[in-house]
């Protein structure tokens, strides 16, 4: 019988943890401090630098650059300059440096680089020895590139690296082979990652590399190559000095296996037959990450290995690696290490484990049912209500882990939600989608338009859909509780609600819309009055609640049934 183990991880640390929260609020309101006052610090310097009587110090010139470009302000950081080299104050490398990032910024990566140029004739002993004692003096500048995906301004900045003399480093080409996957330039990348296999012969030992040569293969589907890397690396080494990261990306890889251009039967044989042999190779590779050193299990190599033993139906499997989560968890959680634990539980592997709990629990029926027989009673006894029962407890132990999820990553969030809608756990699907609202995950797209009269739900998944419309509806009902019933009863201006649905060209069966039906089965259905929704008589992918409908709602203090 299936079983998830009763017990939940302890709340520690929260000393710790507050302590971070806090020191990340101080971080973040310094750095909107800087991006609000620029003008501010901006005219401060120009006064002082206007003033003779006024000792100008570089730190001054330091602290408006800084400002300046943090605030992309990068003609006013020019200005800065240019005021303190009149008052024979030279601005540092580092404080140029930071002008030439703002310009790649603001997609003008040619300017950065004739830039650089111009710094080195001017600093020239500096600009060499700076490479050499603290890493390049293009990292700042790879990182802007690398952020933006600009393989072509990456590829440009070895260039002059080789142009200038200097021994372009191995983070330079790491940058380049990342920034080549996001463009999906496969022959590209193949190219350099044989030219850094060859010109850096200690690349075999450098996790940084490795992490980034299997990342960007896996991201063009060279799956097979991340998995030749795997072999090579000498067993005792990946034990005492592989990353989590590095151990992820040879999971993800054993994972999806072999990627083909076979159609049809012949595809799917050789799928089957390199199946078992992938689950292997990732038990090997998660058994590893357990044994090793350095390369903990974090909650993606959970997530990754659930989700390949979810795809194979192995249910049981996937209940014991989620008992093996909540134990690391805890193990983790109640450690004397003051470093605060991200939790291995996530939005992903908590919807794989709701549906292997109903997978199982439905197994569980049939064969409950067919060694019952014809005979079987039709009232329901004690041993009849078992599996509903077990059901039950196991759910409970997983919905408790909601709490201490992140759901930053909106797609694993919506995943979630869809899960726990289709399995009808309704207000778990309001408290997650509470909690995304909360915390402004779902802001970047707006959706509650007009006042709220217009409900915007054609990029939502099914379950992130529903709970927006209870969601919305809940908050006109707030809106209208001042509202006196004569007045609400007479001419308040309510209007007709539009819920945009989408008109079905993304649904599986094309212009046949899923939302539209699942919103109206809400509204009419699960509200109490009725709402009545009807379709726009000019656009299918509109539904419209009349105001009419809306007031009578109102007036009854009308509720939707979602919980």
């Amino acid at each position: 019988m299936y079983q998830i183990r009763r017990f939940l991880p302890a709340l520690v640390h929260c000393k710790t943890h507050s302590k971070l929260l806090v020191g990340w609020w101080q971080s973040a309101s310094l750095f909107s401090s800087l991006s609000q006052e620029w003008r501010q610090v901006l005219a401060d310097f120009q006064s002082k630098s206007i003033d003779t009587s006024t000792l100008l110090l570089a730190t001054d010139v330091e602290n408006v650059i800084q400002v300046c470009t943090q605030s992309d302000r990068t003609r006013e950081a020019l200005d800065a300059v240019y005021k303190a080299k009149k008052r024979g104050v030279v601005a540092s490398l580092n404080s140029h440096v930071q002008i030439c990032c703002s310009w790649a910024r603001k997609g003008k990566a040619e300017r950065a680089l004739n830039m650089m140029l111009q710094l080195h004739e001017e600093f020239g002993e500096q600009f060499q020895s700076t490479h050499k004692t603290r890493g390049s003096v293009y990292d700042p500048l790879l990182t802007v590139f690398k952020l933006q995906g600009d393989w072509r301004s990456t590829h440009d900045v070895i260039a002059q690296m080789h142009q200038l003399g200097i021994t372009p480093t191995l983070r330079a080409f790491r940058v380049l082979m990342l920034t080549l996957a996001k463009a999906r330039r496969k022959e590209t990348l193949l190219t350099t990652m044989a030219f850094v296999e060859k010109k850096f012969p200690e690349v075999w030992t450098d996790v940084a590399t490795l992490t980034a040569m299997c990342q960007a293969l896996v991201s063009v589907n060279e799956n097979q190559r991340v998995m030749e890397i795997y072999r090579k690396l000498d067993n005792d080494w990946a034990h005492e000095n592989a990353s989590t990261m590095l151990f992820n990306q040879f999971l993800l890889a054993a994972v999806r296996g072999e990627t083909t251009k076979l159609d049809g039967k012949k595809r799917d044989r050789r799928m089957n037959r390199g199946s078992s042999s992938n689950i292997q190779v990732a038990m090997s590779i998660f058994t590893q990450m357990q044994e090793a050193q350095t390369a903990v299990p974090d909650d993606f190599t959970f997530a990754t290995y659930m989700m390949e033993l979810e795809k194979r139906g192995e249910w049981q499997h996937v209940l014991d690696l989620f008992n093996t989560m909540l134990e690391t968890q805890t193990r983790n959680q109640s450690g004397l290490s003051n470093k605060l634990q991200t939790p291995v539980v996530n939005a992903l592997s908590c919807s794989a484990v709701i549906r292997a709990l109903h997978k199982l629990h439905e197994i569980s029926e049939s064969n409950y049912n067919k060694n019952a027989g014809p005979h079987r009673a039709t009232r329901p006894n004690t041993s009849s209500r078992e599996p509903q029962r077990k059901l039950k407890q196991d759910l409970s132990v997983v919905l408790k882990q909601l709490h201490t999820i992140d759901l930053h990553n909106i797609g694993h969030a919506s995943t979630l939600i869809d899960t726990l809608d289709e399995f009808r756990l309704f207000t778990a699907a309001r408290q997650i989608f509470k909690r995304v609202l909360d915390e402004n995950i779902i802001q970047k797209t707006p959706w509650r338009l007009k006042d709220g009269f217009e409900i915007d739900l054609h990029t939502f998944s099914r379950g992130v859909a529903k709970c927006a419309v209870v969601s919305a509806f809940d908050e006109i009902s707030r809106s209208q509780q001042c509202v006196s019933d004569t007045s609400l009863a007479s001419n308040t201006p309510l209007q007709n609600i539009r819920i945009i649905t989408g008109a079905g060209k993304r649904s599986q069966t094309f212009m046949k819309p899923v939302l539209r039906q699942e919103i109206t089965e809400l509204l009419t259905k699960s509200s109490r009055p009725p709402l009545w929704p009807s379709i726009h008589p000019t656009n299918p992918g509109v539904l419209l609640v009349r105001h009419n409908a809306l007031r009578k709602w109102l007036q009854k203090s009308g509720a939707i049934r979602y919980f």
